[in-house]
């Protein structure tokens, strides 16, 4: 690429700085400006959407140092300055700044692009500014190429300029940070929505299960019968669990002697709730559970130690993956099952319930929930965007 104009612009440079510290009042209404040096700034006079936006200026140039603070003090913005490239990529990882100024040549030559590269990938939502002291071409691209905002020649009459440009920066971000807010707010509220639709709708469910009699034919109901698979190598185990869970009061009980029959038995029963001893002749119990969860995933698993030949105290564990829940720690006799599994019962009968009120709602619903999901991917996609606001800038 052709270089149109390769000149070192120090004097230039050097009057940028010095211009912006006499630190020019911008009548942001008319455009005029007026120099105030020694002036403090003005927070009162400067565009409400730069008031208090943090800007890191990287530049060598003790001039520039100088004159950054009290230019961009006029528009009540807060300026922190350094020529220590390192310091630079620390205050980027742990500070928002709305813009950055970069000199090119801080701290050497062509090391200013280095840190544009690292703050367009770390802090992707800092507009970027390129400062030069070059009239180049190949400058300008290169600033462009890799993500710059902006490419300014440090030259007095780039500070009204830069100063725009700053306000526009600002402008886009508070817009950005306003769409983000209010995203995020109306994706609270649609979830809200979809919440209390899905409860109306269950307590519709619950009204007509009332009144036309279905709650009789829930699966795992008190009413219904709830099967139940014993997995013990005693043959007496079905028989002894019985008469704590009678079949009068809605229990099935079938038995498997050991781990394998219990894998054959279990496609054939669909129990609700596998009653497995934990020490079984072939296979372990708690292998024995993941094969029956494997073949009927719904299906509550416990685990227990038989007490009724040993004499001693047993236990009786809900198993759900790595979950183990006691629900008995000192079983005794087969009695004292049916508190525990009255409990178990009733939560099968209520997870049913729910799912037959999720299944309902869907179905009634299927053409509101479709748009609905596309509407809050679309919000999704755009807060996890670049330009949905990061965590950073919160």
């Amino acid at each position: 690429m052709t270089n149109l104009s390769v000149t070192w612009l120090e004097p230039s440079a050097r009057r940028f700085g010095e211009f912006c510290r006499r630190c020019y009042t911008l009548d942001v209404s008319n455009g005029a400006s007026t120099s105030r040096p020694g002036s403090r700034p003005n927070p009162a006079r400067a565009p409400v959407e730069t008031i208090g936006q943090e800007v890191l200026v990287v530049d060598k140039d003790t001039a520039i140092a100088a004159g950054m603070p009290a230019a961009l003090g006029r528009l009540g913005m807060v300026v922190t300055v350094t020529a220590d490239a390192v310091r630079a990529r620390d205050l980027c990882l742990n500070k928002f700044f709305t813009a950055a100024l970069l000199d090119i040549d801080t701290p050497t030559p062509g090391a200013g692009i280095e840190l544009l590269r690292f703050m367009r990938e770390k802090s992707p939502l800092t507009s970027v500014i390129v400062m030069t002291g070059r009239k180049s071409f190949d400058v300008a691209v290169t600033g462009f190429r890799n993500g710059a905002a902006d490419v300014i020649v440090k030259e007095p009459d780039s500070v009204g300029y830069l100063r725009e440009r700053m306000t526009a920066i600002s402008a886009e971000l508070q817009a950005t940070s306003e769409r983000t807010t209010l995203l995020e707010d109306v994706g609270e509220i649609h979830e809200e929505f979809l919440r209390q639709m899905r409860e109306l709708s269950r307590q519709r469910l619950n009204l007509e299960d009332r009144l036309l009699g279905r709650e009789s034919v829930e699966a795992g109901s008190p009413n219904q019968a709830c099967a139940v698979l014993v997995v013990d190598d005693d043959g007496e185990a079905a028989g002894r669990f019985a008469t704590a869970l009678p079949r009068q009061k809605g229990w099935t009980i079938a038995q498997a002697h050991s781990g394998g029959e219990a894998l054959d038995l279990v496609t054939r029963v669909h129990p609700h709730i596998a009653l497995i001893k934990e020490t079984l002749p072939d296979l372990p119990g708690r292998v024995v559970i993941g094969s029956v969860k494997a073949a009927a995933p719904d299906a509550v698993t416990l685990v227990y130690d038989s007490p009724f030949k040993a004499g001693q105290p047993g236990f009786l564990r809900m198993v759900d993956g790595p979950r183990v829940l006691e629900l008995m720690a000192d079983l005794e006799t087969p009695a004292q099952l049916a508190g525990p599994m009255d409990e178990v019962r009733e939560g099968i009968h209520q997870k049913l319930k729910e799912r037959r009120y999720l299944q309902a709602f869907r179905q009634a619903n299927m053409d509101f929930l479709q748009r609905y999901n596309q509407i809050r991917q679309r919000i999704r996609r755009i807060l996890g965007s670049p330009g949905g606001l990061g965590s950073k800038a919160g």
